[in-house]
């Protein structure tokens, strides 16, 4: 085999959630196909942490989150960060010898762009986004597409983005998710979930686009109809001015007397376990979930799945097959969607779901057609070159 080409992954945050999953895979995935990964990232963190477990080298960068503000404070830091970050991102790649820069935010892409000029690197901006966007994103798109040597999309909904937003069609590929293969491997049973249930699940980091709220409220009608149903919140904070939305979710399962059947259960390392140990596993997001990675990896478990009606949920769920779809936001029908799957229709939508998704979510395609796109993109930068 000929020696791996250095891939220097860029991403604006240090928590663990769907799109730092997708990332892992895609270094886990492309690294038998000759191409090793270095991630840059602010670090301590999660992601830090998780990549250690899954021997992925983590690089920690001055790279800032980079929210948009109506601060001028808050604008000038952005923009000293955003110039150090740059200088040390073109650095790292000169220093490494890398050979192609893959970030997973467009604000990433921005950190890459002195890198892209100064060295000739090949840049591809993984999109893990749909319309609706915020008024900066779109900003952040449209000025570094032109930097972009091709977009991967991780559905058709984050396609429609990209070409809405100016991305020149012939550069712009949908490759789905893979699922990490240790979800196919039989697990650990998780202590808390021996008791008796049935145990229904949210996953993910707890802000409010991913409606835990609603999935609060939702449990609450449920509690009252299956008396030994329990509920749990899987996940952890994910930035800290989303700290007084986890207090009022709290603070409302308190007032509702559930605090014992309804529960957090913060970051944890066996997520697998806790999602093969769920009865349903449900999305209550509000928008912007461009393909879920709980809904495919739960569906590879053959879990029940109930999921609302955002971005690219119906490319994971044929609803009434694999799984139910409901409107963002309704708790009544959310409800009603939990409710059916905990009769005989569960447990044949997970039959279904896992073996729609174990076809469509292949481990091994995924990091196939992604190493055939870095390919193709060295190949071309090559041509230039000469």
């Amino acid at each position: 085999m000929t020696q791996s080409s250095l891939v220097l992954s860029l991403n604006r945050v240090e928590f663990f959630g769907g799109v730092e999953r997708v990332l892992l895979n895609c270094a886990q995935a492309t690294r038998l196909r000759r191409f090793e990964t270095l991630i840059a990232c602010p670090a301590p963190g999660e992601l830090a942490n998780e990549a250690q477990r899954r021997a992925v080298e983590i690089l920690p960068l001055s790279i800032n989150r980079s929210k948009a503000t109506g601060s001028p404070v808050g604008w000038l830091r952005l923009l000293l960060a955003l110039r150090r970050g740059r200088r040390e991102v073109t650095e790292v790649a000169r220093r490494r010898n890398v050979r192609l820069l893959h970030t997973h935010h467009p604000i990433g892409a921005l950190y890459a762009i002195e890198a892209t000029k100064k060295l000739g690197l090949p840049l591809l901006l993984h999109v893990h986004e749909t319309l609706p966007v915020h008024v900066f994103y779109r900003a952040v798109v449209r000025h570094v597409i032109p930097f972009c040597n091709a977009f991967v999309c991780c559905s058709e909904r984050s396609r429609q983005l990209m070409l809405a937003l100016g991305a020149p069609a012939s550069r712009v590929h949908v490759i789905y998710n893979g699922v990490d293969p240790s979800f196919l491997m039989p697990g650990d049973h998780v202590e808390e979930l021996a008791q008796r249930g049935p145990h229904i699940g949210i996953f993910g980091v707890l802000e409010p686009r991913k409606g835990q709220d609603v999935f609060v409220q939702a449990a609450r009608r449920i509690a009252m109809q299956h008396e030994t149903a329990k509920f749990w919140i899987v996940g952890d904070l994910s930035f800290a001015e989303n700290a007084s939305y986890v207090d009022g979710l709290r603070k409302a399962i308190a007032e509702a007397g559930l605090a014992d059947r309804i529960r957090f259960t913060g970051h944890r390392r066996d997520v697998r376990d806790w999602m093969a140990g769920m009865d349903i596993i449900v999305l209550a997001s509000r928008d912007r979930e461009a393909l879920p990675t709980v809904l495919i990896e739960g569906a590879v478990l053959g879990r029940a799945l109930v999921a609302t009606d955002v971005g690219g949920v119906r490319e994971i769920i044929a609803d009434g097959s694999t799984g139910l779809v409901v409107a963002p936001g309704d708790v009544d029908a959310l409800a009603h969607a939990i409710d059916r799957c905990l009769g005989s229709e569960g447990r044949q939508f997970g039959n279904a779901a896992r073996a729609d998704a174990l076809c469509r979510f292949d481990f091994d395609r995924f990091g196939r057609q992604m190493a055939d796109l870095y390919e193709s993109m060295l190949s071309q930068e090559a041509v230039h070159a000469r």
